[in-house]
């Protein structure tokens, strides 16, 4: 995919420079997951500009789907009960956020397939590495060789455009005071700092705070003695969801409309897993493996007949958690089992791809065979820019041991 598009340094010497480069640009700006640097590569992900296109027209599809049968399932409780979604949020979610939109910050996975792309997942509650992937993007266009690249547009500002644009729509109309809201000692907390920081050099105060620390004052949302009224989130809904006694303040100005907050919590259920099964059902098969409830002896008989075609997920996860591959043969008869009690999906396997890429082992370079996936941003209807992720195992989550690499085009 590379090669035919751009000449890779290719010398031992120069990609271990652009090796150590990298990593030290990194650091610098303190571009750390976690307690350690973010992982990556010094190699870039080239698209040929027509099939960046149409991967991007994809995504912008399917969020449009999404972001339809999300209305219909606030709408209708039999169809949100039908999806296995949790009673105890239906209050919440049906608070009306003070705009329309309810997919608004997106990232789908995406499984290249040749030319063509299908989603596996569409994050729709919190997605996060958008500010980190300008910055490795930036870091990458100063290393030997790489100058040549376009550089994309940044996400980060599109992510800011976004958040402004909701606010505005909620009725605010002064400069607002953000509030990066998540909780304490996220590995994403380095990307948070530099957010916050990306935010306030554009005139917008912003502040970090866990969602505990949210307090009211006449009604009014506030941290530390400053009024907060855009809560950019960063906690999962279902989190907020299990803690809503230690929240109460975030949820009381939140449903009384005192405070603008993106996401809003009924993109809860524009990320459900389960949903897939209905984008397939409506139209979406284009964008999305045949996908099945586990609600019923027939689709988990389907899966019994077939193992080897499936992939096995909880419908209410992240992270890379439950989820099941299809050689997995115990977990996959446990999974079935556990899908009597809380909803699950099996999924359509797609063979994941893989390319090579230059690791510096400390004595010599060497080039690995990395699985990868392809994951765009959809900030409200507009493609915003992508990373790959790449890891050794079929499995890909940057939690789960994966890397970070930005999308370039040529």
């Amino acid at each position: 995919m590379v090669s035919a598009l751009y000449d890779m340094p290719s010398s031992a010497e120069t990609l271990h420079r652009n090796g150590l480069a990298l990593q030290k640009l990194l650091r610098d700006r303190d571009i750390l997951f976690g307690d350690e640097l973010l992982p990556t590569y010094s190699y870039p992900f080239l698209l040929a500009q027509e099939k960046a296109d149409r991967w991007a027209e994809r995504a912008e599809r399917l969020v449009a789907s999404a972001e339809s049968f999300a209305h219909r399932i606030v709408r209708d409780e039999s169809l949100y009960n039908s999806l296995g979604l949790r009673q105890d949020a239906l209050d919440l979610i049906r608070i009306h956020p003070g705009y329309e939109r309810i997919c608004v910050l997106c990232r789908p996975d995406g499984i290249p397939i040749d030319d063509d792309i299908k989603f596996v997942e569409v994050n729709c509650d919190s997605p996060a590495m958008m500010m980190f992937l300008d910055i490795v993007t930036e870091c990458m266009l100063q290393l030997d060789g790489f100058s040549s690249l376009n550089k994309p547009p940044s996400s980060a500002d599109r992510l800011l455009q976004t958040l402004i644009g909701c606010y505005r729509e909620y009725g605010g109309k002064n400069t607002p005071n953000i509030a990066i809201v998540d909780w304490q000692g996220q590995k994403t907390r380095w990307e948070h700092l530099r957010l916050a920081e990306y935010f306030e050099a554009r005139g917008y105060p912003t502040v970090i705070c866990d969602p505990r620390a949210l307090r009211l004052r006449d009604g009014k949302l506030e941290t530390n003695d400053r009024r907060i009224d855009l809560v950019y989130r960063r906690a999962l809904a279902s989190e907020l969801f299990d803690r809503r006694s230690d929240v109460e303040p975030l949820l009381t100005a939140y449903r009384n409309g005192t405070v603008c907050m993106v996401n809003p919590l009924r993109s809860y259920v524009a990320s459900a897993k389960s949903m897939l099964s209905y984008l397939c059902l409506n139209g979406a098969t284009d964008c999305v493996p045949r996908t099945l409830l586990l609600d019923n002896e027939t689709a988990r008989e389907t899966v019994r007949r077939e193992p080897s075609r499936w992939v096995l997920k909880k419908s209410d996860s992240h992270g890379g958690e439950s989820v099941v591959l299809p050689d997995a043969t115990n977990d996959a008869r446990a999974a079935l089992g556990a899908s009597h009690s809380a909803m699950w999906i099996a999924q359509q396997y797609l063979d994941v791809p893989q390319l090579s890429i230059p690791e510096w082992n400390g004595q010599t370079v060497t080039w690995s065979s990395k699985y990868y996936n392809w994951n765009p941003f959809v900030f409200g209807r507009e493609f915003a820019g992508a990373l790959v992720r790449v890891s050794s195992t079929r499995l890909i989550n940057i939690c789960q041991g994966g890397g970070l690499l930005p999308t370039f085009t040529k």
